[in-house]
């Protein structure tokens, strides 16, 4: 699925040597400086083996630009590749996505523990969405025997295939998101090619909510068209003015580098091989801004005769070296390019307007050529109405009450410079508060109850970068390259990942996803919260303690993610997962959020494109949703805009629409997303007026071999802390949680009389009263033969003789038992327990069965007696 990105370098001119000076033209107009040839990338979709290698080819500097996608044999990702990283691509074990000649999915080279019988299959979600008038099912299942058996979906008559998912090494789960061309199930099955099978309910994901853009009268869709960050701010400015009563603009305290470069010019064009000129290319950058005067600088490298020495005068600004020739040949210059960099960098007067470098890797060991007077330059095309200083990034605040006793929504976009589309979302979401917070009264229930706070562009140096100049760039504008890499022709490869670049499971803990390299697209920058678009937004968190929910806002691909966010992708080690109850939490969000977003269009964020961001996405390391949730406790959300649509004439899903697609299609993004966020501030009103803790309780499934198994139910999300020893519960007592990511509430069983004892805790703080309930189970010879059985089955009896003997005495305990011989079944279960305690010396039964084994041969002696 080749797409030549015709937008990305439109405007970039070829290479061109400036032609040598004449001998006596010293009067000619100084000529600009070349501008340095930056190769031409083509965007395609690439097939990358897994997480590890997606971390390598970020490091390296390719530009893995968007559309991530899981699939059974890896990543496919969206890459905007020059020449040269297209022909290394098969070094890396990577392939386009469409080649005709991709393989079927390898399986993992390891070995398992022992290939078991019968395997145990869970079932995580079971999800039904409609979309375009298609049904969908989306499943997920775990089976104990990972990549050792096949999993199938079953519904109705039909079947199919699921997909299995690993990533780093290590086995997630199975999935797939099956078309359905008929009534919606009510049930499905997970069979294994073990032989075993689990049945579930099936769910609605998303579903009808009362959008806000339906209401009567209401206003929306303000943009007419993609804004530049001055356009947005100006805007905010507006709108402050415009409704004193209920805003503010708050000054966050540390500005931009701004929208600024050095001015440069290179001599030479840094070529290898026979006829290039690697060797004597040099470049020379300007002390000053080239809006301060770096601009106004020029340079000539004029022949010098009968000179053996090179040497540099200086008049005003202009520059003039004077190469030495040949003693030899007078003809002939001499001067080399480290001859030509040490005269200009020990010129004293030189020196306090430039800085002279080698190009790359060259030794300088070249004669360089004569050049006419050329001019310095930044290559920055913006109009002069966009302004090259240090840039105040600014917060909109909304709120009758802004005094920190509402809860408060920070809504952060435009990070990546290149996503167009998302300051637009955060834009709309302020146009439609204040535009209807007088004639909607959903609107002002909202501005009157919650505390808003809007960044619409956090990366406006690199933004305006990216109208202006290379479309493409991602990262902010603020060069922390040696000299090594700060020649002109690496300009587009300069500034830092703002996503990367805070303090929670940064690259510089270890964590994959990040780069150290200054000219990786995912630069970290030079240490952990380097740069000042990432301290303005920790210094809100500290300033505004009533921030408790957070959105940050990019494109493309169609996900709504969490923590975790970044993880080691040796034995994928994550960052801390949140308890059951955030997830829970996040979970019941995330879908009254996109059930809003589905309002517009009828687009649907899918189930398997919602969870930890390290889960359904890649590791992404040092982001902002760590930091915010680790370090100040902020439900913090990430977003991609932009996913897939069905299309159902063609009966296929639509690629996303890019970091800046066509405005028709932009325009129905930005709104659709824009009501997401509208409701999550319903949410946080919502979070505000709940004073009441959860209601929880336990639920008893009896099991056919006497225990029962045990789930908490609650009325929302809450953490519940239980004891089964009969002491108080307290927060630190065991917490009820998922036994895997993306399964519910674990099952606890239960093999013998329990008092289960516990409270709950809901995400506001508020404690329920202890609650306490008695479990009993029913203990049997022939109960504790199906518990054999099961043990078995489970592996916790691994050898089938011992565990034929096991039920072979309970078969002969069960008559007796009936029969109401108790001296004869007395006896009989202390030989039993007499085996029990030979298989447990030879290691063919687990500690755990042996103590329940034990336990009710026990119980059931002391009845007989």
């Amino acid at each position: 699925m080749k797409r030549t990105l015709v937008t990305l370098l439109s405007m970039i001119l070829l290479f061109s040597i400036v032609t040598h000076a004449l001998a006596g033209n010293n009067n000619d107009e100084p000529k600009p400086a070349a501008v340095p040839a930056l190769e031409v990338g083509e965007l395609v979709r690439i097939l990358v083996p897994g997480s590890d290698v997606l971390d390598t080819l970020q490091n390296k500097g390719f530009d893995l630009a968007g559309g991530v996608k899981r699939v059974p044999d890896g990543i496919e990702v969206d890459a905007l590749l020059t020449k040269e990283q297209l022909k290394a691509l098969p070094g890396y074990g990577v392939m386009i996505a469409d080649n005709p000649k991709r393989e079927s999915p390898q399986k993992a080279q390891r070995l398992l523990a022992a290939k078991p019988a019968k395997d145990k299959v869970t079932i995580g979600r079971v999800d039904w969405f409609t979309t375009k008038g298609q049904g969908f099912l989306s499943v997920e299942a775990k089976t104990t025997a990972e990549d050792g058996a096949v999993l199938t979906l079953h519904w109705g008559d039909k079947s199919q295939k699921m997909e299995l998912y690993r990533d780093s090494g290590v086995y997630m789960y199975h999935r797939v998101l099956a078309k359905v061309d008929g009534p919606r199930p009510d049930t499905i099955k997970v069979t294994s090619s073990l032989g075993t099978e689990s049945s579930a309910g099936v769910k609605d994901w998303l579903y009808p909510s009362e959008a806000d853009i339906d209401r009567p009268g209401y206003k929306s869709g303000f943009a007419d068209g993609y804004q530049n960050p001055t356009q947005l701010y100006k805007r905010i400015e507006q709108l402050a003015a415009e409704h004193p009563e209920v805003t503010e603009i708050i000054e966050l305290p540390n500005q931009t580098n701004g929208y600024r470069r050095h001015s440069q010019a290179q001599f030479g064009n840094g070529t290898s091989g026979a006829s290039g000129d690697l060797n004597s290319t040099f470049y020379v950058s300007s002390k000053k801004y080239g809006h301060e005067g770096g601009n106004d600088i020029t340079v000539a490298l004029k022949r010098q005769s009968n000179a053996d020495k090179t040497s540099v005068s200086v008049n005003g600004n202009e520059i003039t070296v004077h190469l030495a020739s040949d003693k030899n040949d007078p003809s002939k210059l001499a001067a080399t390019a480290k001859e030509v960099v040490a005269a200009i960098n020990d010129n004293p007067v030189a020196i306090s307007l430039v800085t002279a470098n080698l190009y790359r890797n060259g030794n300088g060991s070249g004669i360089v050529k004569e050049f006419a007077a050329t001019k310095l330059s930044d290559f920055l095309k913006a109009p002069g109405e966009i302004s090259r200083e240090p840039y105040t990034i600014k917060a909109l605040r909304i709120g009758k009450q802004r005094d920190g006793s509402k809860p408060a929504v920070l809504i952060q976009a435009q990070d990546h410079a290149r996503e167009w589309v998302t300051p637009l979302v955060a834009l709309e979401s302020a146009e439609r508060l204040l535009a209807n917070y007088k004639t909607d009264e959903k609107t002002k229930e909202i501005v009157d109850n919650v505390d808003i706070f809007i960044i619409p562009s956090n990366n406006p140096d690199g933004a305006h970068y990216t109208f202006f100049d290379s479309n493409m760039q991602r990262r902010n504008m603020t060069n922390h390259c040696g000299p090594e890499n700060a020649d002109p022709g690496r300009r587009n490869n300069w500034g830092v990942d703002l996503n990367r670049n805070y303090s929670v499971g940064s690259v510089y803990d270890g964590y994959d996803g990040g780069s150290t390299v200054c000219t990786s697209d995912t630069y970290a920058g030079p240490g952990k919260l380097s740069e000042p678009e990432a301290k303005n937004v920790v210094w809100l968190a500290e300033n505004y303690s009533n921030i408790k929910f957070f959105m940050t806002v990019h494109s493309y691909g169609g996900q709504l993610f969490w923590q975790p966010g970044s993880y080691k992708a040796n034995g994928r080690i994550t960052t801390p997962r949140p308890p059951l109850r955030d997830e829970q939490y996040y979970w019941q969000m995330a879908e009254k959020i996109l059930s809003n977003v589905k309002s517009l269009r009828d687009s649907v964020v899918q189930p398997a494109n919602i969870g930890g961001s390290s889960d359904v996405l890649y590791s992404s390391a040092g982001n902002v949703r760590e930091e915010l949730y680790n370090n100040y406790g902020i439900y913090a959300f990430g977003w991609e805009v932009g996913g897939e649509q069905w299309d159902p004439n063609a009966q296929r899903w639509l690629a996303p629409g890019g970091f800046q697609p066509t405005w028709a299609e932009g325009n129905l993004q930005y709104q659709e997303y824009a009501s997401g966020v509208i409701t999550m501030f319903e949410l946080a009103m919502e979070y505000g007026r709940d004073n009441e803790p959860a209601t929880t309780g336990i639920i008893q499934n009896k099991q056919p071999d006497g225990s029962v198994n045990i789930t908490f139910s609650q009325s929302k999300p809450a953490s519940i802390h239980y004891t089964t020893d009969g002491s108080t519960p307290t927060v630190d007592s065991p917490t009820y949680e998922a036994p895997n990511i993306r399964e519910p509430g674990e099952t606890i069983k239960v093999y013998e009389n329990t008092t289960f004892r516990w409270i709950s805790v809901d995400v506001k703080g508020k404690a329920e009263k202890e609650q306490n309930v008695e479990v009993k189970v029913e203990i049997s010879a022939a109960n504790m033969k199906k518990l054999v059985e099961n043990f078995q089955n489970d592996g916790d009896i691994t050898n089938y003789d011992a565990a034929k003997s096991l039920s072979m005495h309970l078969s002969a305990l069960s008559l007796y038992e009936e029969k109401g011989l108790r001296e004869k079944a007395h006896k009989h279960m202390n030989g039993f327990k007499v085996l029990l305690d030979n298989h447990y010396s030879n290691n063919f039964i687990s500690e755990k069965a042996f103590n329940v084994l034990q336990a009710h041969a026990d119980y059931l002696i002391n009845q007989w007696k």
